[in-house]
């Protein structure tokens, strides 16, 4: 059960590390962006409910299918609902306006040295292959290349999203 919750040999001092790298990148992300803007408020937090809770079961979803290694539940919580959802909602906040190519190659180089630091201070992200591609540093290498969608794929959830709430900046 702990593994389950924790990761095998995991405790709440390596959580802490990891919640420091995402602090650290955090600061590094408010030099381009100080902070949400009043008017893309309600859009930051629709991305970090959808995002975190859509990403939270697929991830888990994704690992049922043999698509992904399990998370441990605590790391895939912190993962999906504090990095994605605050941290990459935060710059997405700061970036939406900034050309698709530019905000790929942000997000996937975010995502990059996320995953790094998760499979180097808690183990996970292990997998041996990425759909077909062997080895473990195509399988993060993959889904850091997949998060550089973020931006895109949120602009189209948001077109939809925007139909239903008012106050959701459509890019």
């Amino acid at each position: 059960m702990r593994d389950a919750l924790l990761g095998a040999g995991n405790g709440l001092v390596q959580y802490a590390l990891v919640l420091l790298v995402y602090a650290a990148l955090g600061v590094v992300m408010r030099y381009a962006n100080e902070r949400v803007e009043l008017n893309f408020r309600r859009t930051f937090w629709v991305l970090f409910v959808a995002w975190g809770v859509g990403t939270f079961l697929g991830n888990y979803g994704l690992y049922r299918l043999g698509f992904m290694s399990f998370i441990p539940w605590l790391n895939n919580a912190l993962h999906t609902f504090v990095w994605i959802g605050l941290f990459l909602g935060f710059l997405y906040a700061g970036a939406w306006q900034r050309p698709a190519w530019e905000t790929f190659i942000l997000f996937a180089t975010f995502s990059f040295i996320v995953k790094v630091a998760e499979h180097t201070i808690l183990g996970s992200w292990e997998l041996d292959h990425f759909f077909g591609i062997p080895g473990n540093w195509a399988y993060i290498t993959g889904w850091s290349l997949l998060d550089g969608l973020y931006p895109t794929l949120s602009r189209l959830g948001l077109k939809v999203i925007a139909k239903f709430v008012p106050g959701v900046i459509v890019p």
